[in-house]
C-alpha cells in the first residue's frame, strides 16, 4: 500500500522551541497513528525531518514536500480536513 500524504514536522531545535513535539502528539491522535507509521487506509504518514531552512516561520511542516510554515493544531487540522474532502 502506498501512503498518498507524507506529514514531515520539524524537530530542529527552533521548531521544537517553537511547540513542534505538541503539534507530533496532536497529529498522532487527530489521524491515529505514530510517528514513523502510516494510517491503517493508507491515506497519511507521519514522520520527523530535521530542519526545513525555514526557521523564522517554526514550526514547520513539509506536507508531500512542500514546506507549511507557522505550523498550528487548528492549521494541521484544516489541512487534514481538506485532504480527506479531496479522496
Amino acid at each position: 500500500m502506498t501512503t498518498q500524504h507524507i506529514l514531515r514536522i520539524c524537530r530542529a531545535e527552533w521548531c521544537l522551541a517553537k511547540g513542534s513535539d505538541s503539534l507530533i502528539e496532536h497529529v498522532e491522535k487527530r489521524l491515529g497513528l505514530k510517528l514513523g507509521h502510516p494510517t491503517e487506509d493508507g491515506m497519511f504518514a507521519l514522520d520527523s525531518v530535521y530542519c526545513v531552512g525555514n526557521c523564522s516561520n517554526s514550526p514547520n511542516m513539509l506536507l508531500d514536500g512542500k514546506p507549511c510554515g507557522r505550523m498550528t493544531a487548528e492549521l494541521a487540522d484544516f489541512i487534514i480536513d481538506e485532504l480527506q474532502k479531496r479522496s
